[in-house]
């Protein structure tokens, strides 16, 4: 009864507020559109959906209406007092108040109304559970995503060593084939046939213009065809996972050292912060940024951020002081060091949310490895010299990485990230 009621009441709202159909499409990742990452951004989104939806007009004298409830008004012809003129206006501006509250229980907005708080959607969630009910995975489709830019060029002596075109050379290849005891042609074609297969779909949310990993687009499908031939090569041993990451992150730096494609500064600097008389966090920061300046001037990224973005002392050259080279350097205190770096549309962002996706956590990634090996080698080098393995020396890194999308969105289910975040743990051992 409420439900035709409401119907009804509609009409005398239309003529005041017009309302339009939202056609909505599902934009989720193109290769599982059912997929939801389970990496947020910072907002939790929980408001439920508002949507409009044409109503038929109906008379205004079927309406039933009194202080306690709703009873039959008859419409009374050649009624032309001054008392019942009153009442025909009380009726219809009480009338409009319950077609505002039907709208509100049918989730249509009012345009005057159209910023709610927090208690609106909670009584609007629980009158629609009661009399219509909410579905499980939420009443309004997701929004269609954002227009992406064209598609970045990458270059530079850092792309070979990321990614090649014949897939046989680059440092991912390598080391992959290392851990699995995998001829590289081996895996070339493995990649080349995953890459083939879910082209099509991939291409439909990122058009690239050239089939070359020098196109960004091409290069972030070309990651994630790695990285699925890697999860299948390396199953379920998260230790060996880690381990091929992490070394990914070595190669890159001791390549970037041995061609000197960062400057002998930086080089120095991060000797320095080697030596065992010498291990300092503020040591490693020169190198940290040249790194982060290789990314971007490569075209991997737009832009990033190091260190805390609310802080504006401890950012870039200021990111660790002698206070954090303390807690390292004593062995009896155990301490450890926090850093925040964001990496921004990384080249590598749609294989790294699709897989995330399709749930797992074993994503592309370069920066944060490549990060984490400059790290390591604070108080012991990690390229395995001095008898040491790679990645053995004083201090541990730990790293976790977050998708973050900077736009507070109502529907829970659009998420359109364009950050990578990384957390840092720096401890000693």
């Amino acid at each position: 009864m409420l439900s035709s009621i409401a119907l009804s009441l509609s009409a005398v709202s239309a003529a005041a507020t017009p309302m339009n159909s939202l056609a909505f499409l599902n934009h989720r990742h193109p290769l599982h559109p059912s997929s939801s990452t389970s990496y947020r951004g910072p907002h939790k989104a929980s408001h439920p959906p508002i949507t409009s939806f044409p109503f038929p007009s109906a008379d205004v004298s079927s309406l039933r209406y009194s202080n306690s409830q709703f009873e039959e008004v008859k419409h009374e012809e050649n009624c032309t007092s001054t008392s019942e003129i009153g009442s025909r206006r009380s009726f219809l501006s009480s009338a409009t108040s319950i077609a505002a509250s039907a709208s509100t229980l049918l989730g249509v907005p009012s345009y005057a109304n159209a910023a709610k708080g927090a208690a609106e959607y909670d009584l609007e969630y629980y009158l629609r559970d009661v009399f219509m009910g909410n579905n499980k995975e939420g009443n309004l489709p997701p929004s269609n995503a954002p227009p992406l830019p064209p598609p970045r060029t990458l270059q530079g002596p850092l792309l070979p060593l990321l990614l090649d075109d014949e897939l046989q050379t680059s440092i991912p290849i390598q080391e992959l084939s290392k851990i699995t005891n995998t001829p590289p042609s081996t895996l070339s074609e493995q990649i080349k046939a995953v890459r083939s297969k879910v082209q099509p779909a991939f291409s439909a949310r990122y058009p690239w213009k050239d089939e070359l990993v020098s196109d960004e687009y091409y290069f972030d499908l070309t990651c994630y065809s790695v990285w699925k031939v890697a999860s299948i090569a390396i199953p379920n041993d998260y230790v060996k996972r880690d381990e091929f990451l992490r070394n990914i992150g070595r190669r890159i730096l001791e390549e970037a050292i041995s061609k000197e494609i960062i400057s002998k500064q930086s080089i120095d600097a991060l000797s320095k912060a080697g030596e065992k008389t010498g291990s300092t966090l503020t040591s490693t920061i020169p190198c940290i940024i040249e790194i982060l300046n290789l990314f971007q001037s490569t075209n991997y990224c737009s832009n990033y951020r190091l260190g805390d973005k609310n802080d504006e002392v401890r950012t870039g050259p200021g990111v660790f002081d002698e206070l954090d080279d303390e807690e390292l350097s004593s062995s009896s205190t155990g301490g450890s060091v926090n850093c925040l770096v964001s990496i921004y549309d990384p080249s590598d962002l749609g294989g790294a949310l699709q897989i995330t996706g399709e749930g797992s956590r074993f994503a592309p990634d370069f920066v944060g490895p490549t990060l984490a090996a400059i790290w390591e080698r604070v108080g012991g080098s990690s390229s395995g010299s001095g008898g040491k393995k790679r990645g053995e020396g004083v201090v541990a890194v730990q790293f976790e990485s977050y998708f973050v999308d900077p736009v507070y969105r109502p529907n829970p289910k659009d998420f359109f990230p364009n950050e990578r975040f990384y957390q840092y743990t720096i401890a000693r051992k």
